[in-house]
């Protein structure tokens, strides 16, 4: 097949890429700059030159695509709002490039549109607090930035003549420095010469997949998923706040180190307020379904020690 890939230089969609071709795909990738595009090209990617509000350019390229993975997320600066805006008219405009074909089309959303899970481990069915508010209702911006996620999942899963299907990986690491939450992490504790967490969330837990393992993921769902089916991607859940800031401490050469922050202070260590917030929460999923459904079998189970590790 020939997939057309948005986010093909990021940290998940290089690894997507990277294992499409292994399995014999032509991949066509989104290249917004002379940079990006030079990356691509040696990585033996078919270049398409826009970004996500090219909106013409992403239609076509869909359309010329057996499939379309959208793995990339136009996210900045701290206007999450913004990113969601920018998301929902990308996806539109690349199931519209599909409509009728009965083509794949893969949504990379994310388990933070769950918000706060406490104790339970949620899976796909698990009734979410974000639904029963409108955006009307609320002047809250995260608030209307998860339920803009949400909606992008709708339109996916109910996307006529598309076999939509969505992911929501939850924290991923692996590789490199890891995605959003790890690599602030790191880089705050340059400065504080400890990794910091909020006040009162040691024993909070939350859920990680290792890049590998959800581009495995991404494979299985394109080969074998029905339409309009949702995923969790967590292949560890259970891991506490504390647990994770000293595997990242030791894997810093910090001896385990960790600081505890008031909110306003965390969000000014990590330079992004609004995933402070988050990092002060729980996020637990449960990935039985794509284990049943799909039969993942996520091989990096010891995120802890895997983060541990010094870098070589």
């Amino acid at each position: 097949m020939k997939l057309f890939l948005t986010g093909a230089t990021g940290y998940i969609g290089s690894v997507v890429a990277e294992k499409l071709q292994q399995a014999g795909h032509q991949v066509a990738g989104l290249a917004r700059s002379t940079a990006s595009a030079e990356i691509l090209t040696a990585r033996g990617i078919e270049v398409i030159l826009g970004d996500l509000n090219d909106a013409p350019v992403l239609a076509a390229a869909a359309r010329a695509a057996d499939g379309v993975i959208h793995a990339a997320f136009k996210h900045e600066g701290t206007d999450f709002g913004q990113a969601v805006e920018v998301e929902q008219r990308a996806v539109w405009a690349l199931l519209s490039g599909l409509a009728g074909s009965g083509k794949p089309f893969l949504l990379t959303s994310g388990t933070a549109v769950l918000g706060d899970t406490g104790t339970h481990v949620f899976d796909e069915q698990t009734p979410l607090a974000a639904r029963t508010v409108t955006s009307a209702d609320s002047a809250d911006a995260g608030l209307k930035a998860l339920l803009g996620r949400l909606a992008v999942e709708d339109m996916v899963l109910q996307a006529a003549g598309v076999r939509g299907i969505v992911l929501r990986p939850p924290n991923v690491y692996g590789r490199s420095d890891g995605h959003a939450v790890l690599a602030l992490l790191r880089g705050a504790a340059q400065a504080l010469g400890a990794v910091p967490y909020a006040t009162g969330t040691a024993d909070h837990q939350w859920s990680f997949v290792h890049v590998d393992d959800l581009a495995d993921l991404y494979l299985l769902a394109l080969d074998n998923s029905p339409a309009s089916e949702l995923y969790h991607a967590g292949a560890e859940p259970g891991l506490r706040t504390k647990g994770i800031a000293e595997a990242v401490s030791f894997g810093l050469g910090l001896a385990g180190r960790t600081v505890e922050l008031d909110l306003p202070a965390l969000g000014e260590a990590l330079r992004m307020p609004p995933l402070a917030a988050y990092w002060a929460s729980n996020s637990q999923s449960s990935s039985e379904k794509a284990r049943r459904v799909l039969g993942w079998q996520p091989r990096h189970t010891q995120m802890l020690a895997d983060v541990a590790q010094p870098a070589s």
